[in-house]
């Protein structure tokens, strides 16, 4: 099992999310990060929510009364970027990763990889518009 990023909106108080797994992103956080500061965009990691690799990680940690699930947790509590920050860093991050040619990895650029996945991203970010509210990544293990 390994860790990955899954991407999420927050509608109308839920969690929707893809379910799809973002390993190139997850592995690259600190040099998106990087970015993000180096473009003036919002937060990579501001993005990135721990909630359900926290309740995950703890074996007695119990979800709050009345909640059934961690996306609950996370809807309330989470860490989250406004709907048009979360588009306006993805776009900035493709725009200049593309531009720049920029390179993820020491033995293999994972440069494609990454152009997928947040092409991937922003197409379900942008499905949000009009209806959610918030975006995030969920870091999943």
């Amino acid at each position: 099992m390994s860790t990955v990023l899954w991407s999420n909106l927050l509608i109308d108080g839920k969690v929707e999310s893809d379910n799809s797994d973002l390993y190139a992103l997850y592995k690259h956080a600190d040099k998106l990060e990087q970015l993000t500061q180096k473009l003036g965009l919002p937060s990579f990691q501001s993005a990135c929510d721990t909630t359900d690799l926290q309740f995950n990680m703890d074996d007695d940690a119990e979800l709050p009364a009345g909640m059934t699930s961690t996306n609950e947790v996370m809807a309330q509590q989470g860490q989250w970027l406004t709907l048009a920050d979360g588009i306006r860093m993805l776009e900035g991050l493709l725009a200049n990763i593309r531009k720049e040619k920029v390179r993820f990895g020491l033995l293999s650029n994972q440069h494609d990889e990454v152009v997928e996945e947040l092409e991937e991203v922003l197409a379900f970010a942008h499905k949000g518009e009009g209806r959610a509210q918030k975006f995030n990544f969920c870091v999943v293990m």
